[in-house]
């Protein structure tokens, strides 16, 4: 459904420039490990929240495991790490002919290959910013753009000390994450993407606010991760 809204926009938006590109949304097939130990362990939030009735009536009737949370009960699934993009060489020949291609919506629908090479559906969530730097490398893009809330990574965000950053390097990036800075919010995993595509290959990251990107890939808005 949203990848068919923002084709549809993408689309329309297109035309009224009188611009003659082609928008297509691929279902996207995220792998992950099957031996990922993430998978053990259900910690993203996923669904409404829930009653304690509804809760105890769905826990009982598909085995969802369930966390107390504001308000009442909410599903967790595991949130595996992505590996690789099934769709990649498919992705890779549309946007080399010139389309605009939408993909790994949501993260992609995770999958991993059993023992005779099978392709598996797993009942779990790939982060979104995750599975777009695997994407990135994978296509061999030049920049990974992730578009936000805030219109730049900050060390110490929300206090009155926030110290805002202009530029990372990969070291930077990472240390920053593991410091606990970040929090456990929405930066830390778009830091940790963006590292881990500039650390696997690509040239830069950049982090900015969403009516920012045409500025960010200029340089002259976000906070940009390099090698």
């Amino acid at each position: 459904w949203m990848g068919y809204m923002i084709q549809q926009s993408l689309q329309n938006a297109l035309a009224r420039a009188e611009v003659r590109r082609q928008v297509v949304t691929v279902v996207t097939q995220v792998r992950v490990d099957a031996a990922d130990p993430a998978l053990d362990d259900p910690t993203k939030p996923v669904g409404r929240v829930l009653s304690e009735t509804e809760a105890a009536s769905l826990a009982s009737q598909f085995g969802w495991q369930l966390r107390r949370t504001e308000g009442g009960w909410q599903r967790v699934v595991p949130s595996p790490q992505p590996v690789g993009i099934v769709e990649c060489r498919m992705i890779q020949a549309l946007v080399a002919a010139g389309h605009l291609v939408i993909a790994a919506g949501g993260g992609g629908t995770p999958v991993y290959r059993d023992e005779a090479g099978a392709l598996e559906g797993v009942d779990a969530v790939v982060d979104k910013d995750r599975a777009a730097a695997i994407l990135a490398r994978d296509i061999q893009a030049d920049t990974l753009l992730i578009l936000t809330d805030v219109d730049r990574v900050y060390r110490r965000y929300g206090t009155p000390d926030a110290e805002p950053l202009d530029r990372l390097s990969v070291r930077e990036a990472e240390e920053l994450g593991r410091s606990g800075e970040l929090g456990i919010g929405s930066m830390a995993p778009k830091v940790e993407a963006a590292a881990r595509f500039v650390r696997e290959g690509g040239r830069r990251a950049i982090i900015a606010r969403l009516d920012a990107g045409r500025d960010a890939v200029t340089g002259r808005a976000g906070t940009e991760i390099v090698a």
